[in-house]
């Protein structure tokens, strides 16, 4: 069985049992692939906008014979899918501004899909714009891989369009799904904040802001340690 890391592994996690699943920016293809060995996916798009990526996708399928379950696909995000091929959307390992750029190119908005997210940077961004397009977060856990943890969320087009607050955008549901990498997300959030406040208690035109980034910390910091009670 092939072995994913602990992102791709809770990525695994949120995809539902049966589904019809497109992995975009897939890479060597591996969790594709351990999704049609597990069963869990009865059928899989590996998507790529780089030729050698899907290459390296088309070895890994093939060397566990599944090409006949599995369909290459060339292009940027969703290109070249269409809604109703696809039950469960996977992007993983992308910035959370790409990640928005993909599902506003897409415009797939089906109640029945899912969306399993992971983004390596703008997890915060990510939240907001998800929010604001209409898309409510079901569920999120952490990851550790490589000593950074790294969030992981399934989420739903809604149609109602929201904003969140800038404690929600930074922590997410994460005290929903207490762990070590949660925690660590957590302290994470609260460390980047606290220097932002830092930063702009000395600036001239940002200090009046600073104060708000602090409180904002402390808020963070209060639900890593209330997490850690919990467990």
């Amino acid at each position: 069985m092939i072995v994913l890391d602990d992102r791709l592994a809770a990525a695994e996690s949120m995809v539902r049992p049966g589904s019809r699943v497109a992995d975009v920016g897939t890479d060597h293809g591996y969790l594709i692939a351990r999704l049609l060995l597990s069963g869990k996916a009865v059928f899989g798009y590996a998507c790529d906008i780089h030729p050698k990526p899907l290459e390296k996708a088309r070895e890994t399928l093939a060397q566990y014979g599944l090409l006949d379950r599995a369909k290459l696909c060339l292009g940027d995000g969703l290109q070249g899918l269409c809604s109703d091929q696809v039950d469960d959307i996977v992007i993983a390992g992308m910035g959370g501004d790409t990640i928005l750029h993909i599902l506003d190119e897409a415009g797939w908005h089906d109640p029945a899909q899912r969306f399993v997210l992971q983004p390596m940077t703008k997890a915060h961004e990510l939240r907001s714009g998800l929010a604001a397009r209409g898309y409510g977060l079901l569920q999120e856990q952490a990851a550790l891989a490589k000593g950074f943890a790294y969030a992981v969320m399934q989420v739903q087009w809604t149609g109602v369009r929201r904003q969140i607050s800038a404690l929600e955008a930074r922590v997410g549901l994460m005290a929903q799904c207490p762990s070590q990498a949660a925690q660590a997300y957590l302290a994470n959030q609260a460390a980047v904040v606290r220097k932002m406040a830092e930063g702009m208690a000395l600036s001239n035109t940002k200090r009046n802001e600073s104060e708000k980034y602090y409180e904002l910390y402390q808020e963070i910091q209060a639900i890593c340690r209330d997490m850690g009670e919990k467990r």
